[in-house]
């Protein structure tokens, strides 16, 4: 009798603990799920400037170290040299994104913004000698100062998206790229786009770029939560 008795006891005790556990493991709230980013392509200009061809273009091409220097100067034809620094930044944000386990989708130029989530946007930037930013300019000739991109992130849930920059002053011949002024009341961050080496000189500015998103967008998550 006192053993049958015990064992009631015993089996009441674990139906107790395993109700607990089921209820305490219910309580818990599951992992937050940060929103999607959406990368936009970044704004990048191209010279009217047609490309040499002939004596003219082997002309330019044994000057070498005469003519200026720099990645957005090619003997490629500008429209496509622009595409591929596009194209090169997009990608190589978007798996950067990946690699910090963002949910993170490339949106196609002219493409409806989503509602919800996080958007990346930015412009190419050179700074002239008057410490003026212009939109930077792809193409030949196109004379260009400290090279720079600017970047937005913005919350999609706010209401309303404002303009990235305003154009101050349109181009001239002797001065490529429109002079622009940043929007106040955008938060945009710059980086710096330094050496020779397009290839590197993208990679490490999107990876810099990853950062700073990845950085706004979880701790934007901490301070909701």
């Amino acid at each position: 009798m006192a053993l049958r008795w015990l064992q009631v006891v015993l089996t009441a005790g674990w139906m107790s603990l395993a109700a607990t556990a089921s209820h305490g493991a219910e309580g818990v709230p599951a992992p937050a799920v940060s929103p999607p980013v959406y990368v936009s392509d970044f704004d990048l200009d191209v010279s009217d400037v047609k490309p040499d061809s002939g004596r003219v273009q082997q002309a330019r091409r044994l000057a070498g170290g005469l003519l200026p220097h720099g990645p957005l100067h090619s003997q490629e034809d500008p429209q496509a040299h622009a595409r591929e620094i596009i194209e090169e930044m997009s990608e190589a944000l978007t798996a950067d994104l990946t690699k910090a386990g963002v949910d993170v989708h490339r949106l196609a130029p002219g493409a409806s913004v989503p509602a919800n989530g996080w958007q990346v946007r930015g412009v190419f930037l050179s700074v002239d000698e008057g410490n003026r930013m212009r939109r930077a300019v792809v193409g030949f000739g196109a004379g260009q100062g400290d090279l720079q991109v600017a970047v937005a992130i913005d919350d999609l849930s706010k209401a309303g998206r404002t303009p990235l920059y305003e154009n101050v002053e349109s181009e001239t011949k002797d001065k490529p790229g429109a002079v622009i002024k940043l929007n106040p009341y955008v938060i945009a961050a710059k980086f710096v786009l330094s050496g020779r080496d397009e290839h590197a000189m993208i990679k490490n500015a999107a990876q810099q770029i990853s950062d700073a998103t990845v950085q706004r967008i979880r701790g934007n998550d901490a301070v909701q939560k």
